[in-house]
């Protein structure tokens, strides 16, 4: 069985550990067809400095996932997960993609603005919050800019009781992915946070089993990614985001055989 991950961080970020070459060793005796490192991409301000490299670290970030290329025994790509603000779409599109030739882009909408500020979702939840990250989530897929949605439904960690207008949001996102052809990710280091009660009882955060089940009646073209922030976690985590498609009966595809950049590229074949 194929299994790959394309969301995966080091060190730089300040919230994880290892190198990719770490990352690359560990998913080799795991088995890994495909990788992707894939880490929090920096910006020319100090906006959300405390959870993404530096640019002044990216001829490192860069010299240190060429290293690992040459290491690896199966195809490795590289590129950003980069949140969604208008301010910096040339910077996503000009200096990521086409000046320093990111393989591909990772959408991970964590943050909503708010009088100029940004805050974390999961953690100020509020009716018009939601509303305007649910806008925000869905001009970002609709951007063009992004190779596939990483926890799309992250959100829900701060809305435990689905409510009418928690659905509809979960529809919106939903809805936008699909028409964009946009894959979304059910996240495998989501399933490892503290559980919350929902309206079923104990839950994860994130994976959320009925987004989930609302992505599959849509249609969405679905992954599964560990979100490595160790290297012991590579490949693990995405074996337990397939264990939870398989668990509440949504049908997943390996990342490696969907998104597009893969497929298109000269490195060696998956096998």
């Amino acid at each position: 069985m194929n299994i790959s991950s394309f969301h995966t961080h080091t060190w730089l970020c300040k919230h994880a550990s290892g190198k990719p070459e770490d990352y690359v060793a560990q998913a080799a005796l795991d088995g890994c067809s495909a990788l992707g490192i894939s880490d929090h991409c920096p910006y020319p301000d100090p906006t959300w400095s405390g959870s993404r490299m530096e640019l002044s670290q990216l001829p490192e970030y860069l010299n240190l996932v060429t290293a690992a290329q040459e290491k690896a025994s199966f195809p490795l790509f590289w590129g950003f997960e980069c949140e969604w603000h208008p301010a910096y779409e040339s910077w996503y599109r000009d200096f990521l993609r086409a000046e320093m030739g990111a393989e591909y882009l990772v959408y991970g909408s964590h943050w909503v603005e708010e009088n100029g500020e940004f805050w974390y979702i999961p953690e100020y939840p509020g009716a018009q919050r939601l509303i305007r990250y649910t806008e925000m989530t869905v001009r970002g897929i609709q951007s063009g800019l992004y190779d596939f949605i990483a926890h799309p439904d992250i959100f829900l960690a701060g809305y435990p009781k689905l409510t009418d207008t928690i659905r509809s949001a979960c529809r919106d996102i939903i809805y936008a992915a699909v028409d964009a052809n946009l894959p979304m990710e059910i996240n495998g280091l989501g399933l490892t946070r503290t559980p919350l009660i929902g309206d079923s009882g104990p839950r994860a955060p994130y994976p959320v089993r009925e987004f989930w089940e609302m992505a599959a009646d849509a249609g969405a073209t679905i992954i599964c990614n560990s979100d490595a922030h160790r290297p012991e976690d590579v490949l693990t985590l995405a074996h337990g985001a397939r264990a939870f498609a398989k668990e509440i009966g949504v049908s997943v595809q390996d990342p490696a055989e969907v998104l597009p950049f893969v497929r298109a590229s000269d490195k060696t074949e998956i096998s």
